[in-house]
């Protein structure tokens, strides 16, 4: 299926940037992100071969893609040049739901799956949502001000990765004023799909990031 197609391209853009790319602070960030959006994706082709009394393995995988917000958004600072141990700090909403969640593990379940996305019913969707989606915003907001002053082509190429990933969710949301919730109810599997292409924005960053950052 599609997720595994994907979680194998991911897999050579991780394998190129471990070989080629320089080693440095920015290009690690970039491989666990692709190593994050790739492992994903691997985990829901399983969640869809193992039927729906998989709860862990959903658990797992939403477990998993919460980390890549604070991720994205840590990518974006150290494009800033924005240092501070008190970065670590976005990483809390991702920790608590890993912990929180970890009590809920029958509350984990697979509505549907085909070849495009799976949709999935689990606790605190919204509150979720909330903290995911907070993060990529910032990120984004933060990119366009530092593309308007360093017109740089791979970070314009990072910006487009980020809208393109992005763009499921406003539609989703769109569509949702209009009484059609389809979009939503997917969100977490359809977002994680188009955001292969934010992973070739960032693949592309990396490998030309010549910056000991």
């Amino acid at each position: 299926m599609l997720s595994l197609l994907i979680a194998c391209v991911e897999l050579l853009f991780l394998i190129n940037l471990l070989i080629f790319a320089e080693k440095n602070k920015l290009n690690i960030i970039a491989e666990l992100l692709i190593f994050n959006l790739m492992l994903y994706q691997i985990l829901e082709f399983f969640i869809c071969r193992t039927g729906t009394g998989n709860s862990w393995i959903i658990y797992v995988a939403f477990s998993t893609i919460s980390f890549l917000p604070p991720l994205a958004l840590l990518f974006v600072l150290n494009v800033k040049g924005v240092h501070h141990k008190l970065l670590k700090l976005i990483f809390l909403p991702p920790i608590f739901f890993t912990i929180f969640y970890l009590f809920y593990l029958n509350d984990f379940h697979l509505i549907e799956c085909n070849i495009f996305y799976s949709v999935y019913k689990y606790p605190l969707g919204d509150f979720f949502g909330l903290f995911y989606y907070i993060p990529v915003l910032i990120s984004i907001v933060l990119l366009i001000i530092e593309v308007i002053k360093n017109k740089r082509v791979e970070l314009v190429v990072v910006l487009f990765g980020f809208l393109i990933m992005t763009f499921p969710v406003v539609l989703g949301f769109i569509l949702k004023l209009f009484g059609d919730s389809s979009l939503i109810a997917a969100i977490v599997s359809v977002m994680c799909k188009s955001a292969f292409l934010f992973a070739f924005s960032i693949f592309y960053f990396a490998m030309f990031n010549k910056k000991n950052a």
